[in-house]
């Protein structure tokens, strides 16, 4: 089990993590680091203390960094995933019909690519047919 380092830094002081905890993968080491989050946030704000500058770094077994959580993202409330003026819908819905355009241009494209590559594969397999022709023919099998 992947083994994870936890570096917490609060006020500009890191205090780091010397022993590690293992976890099945990086997201239930992230889980458990937001539940951490969680704890902390309220303790900091029963003594009246802003959590909102602290964070969590994630470190692989190699101590490299794979994950930044601050306690600001965790803290924030979830926007609304619904716009919520005609102008937002007439925009978001703008964006999709330029996603749509752009996604059907670059598949024409990779469309087009892969036709050449089958060709190109088509070429490459006669001319080893008739390599391997003129070899047997001139070699003997």
């Amino acid at each position: 089990m992947p083994l994870f380092y936890f570096n917490f830094t609060s006020d500009g002081l890191v205090t780091t993590d010397e022993v590690g905890t293992e976890f099945p993968s990086l997201e239930e080491a992230y889980l458990d680091t937001w539940r951490a989050v969680l704890e902390i946030s309220f303790e900091k704000l029963g003594t009246r203390d802003d959590p909102n500058r602290d964070s969590f770094d994630i470190l692989d077994n190699e101590r490299r960094p794979v994950m930044h959580v601050p306690f600001s993202d965790v803290l924030r409330p979830r926007q609304p995933l619904r716009p919520t003026t005609e102008h937002q819908w007439v925009r978001t819905i703008d964006l999709c019909r330029k996603e749509i355009a752009r996604s059907r241009a670059l598949q024409a494209e990779v469309g087009k690519e892969l036709k050449k590559a089958q060709l190109a594969f088509l070429a490459i397999r006669a001319n080893l047919r008739r390599l391997t022709e003129i070899s047997e023919s001139n070699f003997g099998s």
